[in-house]
């Protein structure tokens, strides 16, 4: 099998993450910012892998889509955006957060429409759910506002960089 080594930066929710890993024999040992782990690889297939973690067998789903990887273990899922420079990430911390354009984590199925244009929404809602890997994920607006256009109605399939409802920020009482 042999030994690879593997250093990239990666970036999750506006926060950088420096993951070096060394790949020997099936063995992964690495750290991810000051953090050390170890896990064996029992299988891997396409896109799934069987890991062996702190004596508990995971299954880990890893899809790679331009510029992103989404990670599922145990029906949780995360998603990494590659940095490819310091510019990047400064790019990506002064982004204005007065228009949100909500897109799927990776291509799905619209399940479920749950606002329509003119709707107020409050941060922390949930605008839509798309099933992706077998598994229903809602999204989530980050910010209050009104919905100003919704591009998608259930059934629909839909790519990573598709944008499915836009809220514009605003202040409102209830």
């Amino acid at each position: 099998m042999g030994n690879r080594s593997n250093k990239m930066k990666l970036k999750r929710n506006n926060e950088i993450i420096e993951v070096f890993s060394k790949k020997t024999n099936g063995n992964v040992k690495g750290q991810v910012n000051d953090n050390e782990f170890e896990i064996s690889i029992l299988s891997s297939e396409e896109n799934t892998v069987k890991l062996l973690h702190n004596n508990q067998i995971k299954e880990a789903i890893i899809v790679q889509d331009k510029d992103k990887y989404y990670v599922q273990i145990d029906g949780k899922q995360y998603i990494f955006g590659k940095v490819e420079d310091e510019e990047d990430v400064i790019a990506g911390v002064g982004a204005s957060e007065d228009i949100e354009s909500i897109v799927p984590p990776m291509p799905g199925t619209i399940i479920k429409v749950n606002v329509a244009e003119g709707d107020k929404v409050k941060e922390g809602e949930a605008v839509i759910v798309v099933e992706a890997m077998k598994m229903e994920t809602n999204l989530y607006t980050r910010i209050t506002g009104t919905v100003t256009k919704v591009n998608a109605k259930e059934g629909d399939r839909v790519d990573s960089d598709t944008v499915l409802v836009v809220i514009e920020k605003e202040e409102y009482e209830e």
